[in-house]
């Protein structure tokens, strides 16, 4: 890989890293609107910026987001009907 690959992905991988951590941060705590808009926004804004960096890399992390609500849909269905 050259230098600008090695750039490409550690960037993807730094943004991904935001994402994850700003999507826990929305599901652990109570915010009020006002807060709530600025953690949308924050999103927002990474995902533009993965979506531009690497289209393919942006499709990819919503894939992968999708199986992972799906995932703890199904484990959470199950737990309930045992």
């Amino acid at each position: 890989m050259k230098t600008e690959d090695w750039r490409k992905f550690g960037e993807i991988q730094y943004i991904r890293g935001r994402l994850d951590e700003l999507f826990k941060l929305d599901q652990m705590i109570y915010t009020d609107m006002n807060s709530g808009r600025i953690i949308d926004a924050r999103i927002s804004k990474y995902f533009d910026k993965l979506e531009k960096l690497d289209p393919m890399a942006f499709e990819l992390y919503h894939i992968e987001r999708e199986n992972i609500k799906h995932t703890i849909k199904r484990n959470t269905d199950e737990k309930t009907n045992q």
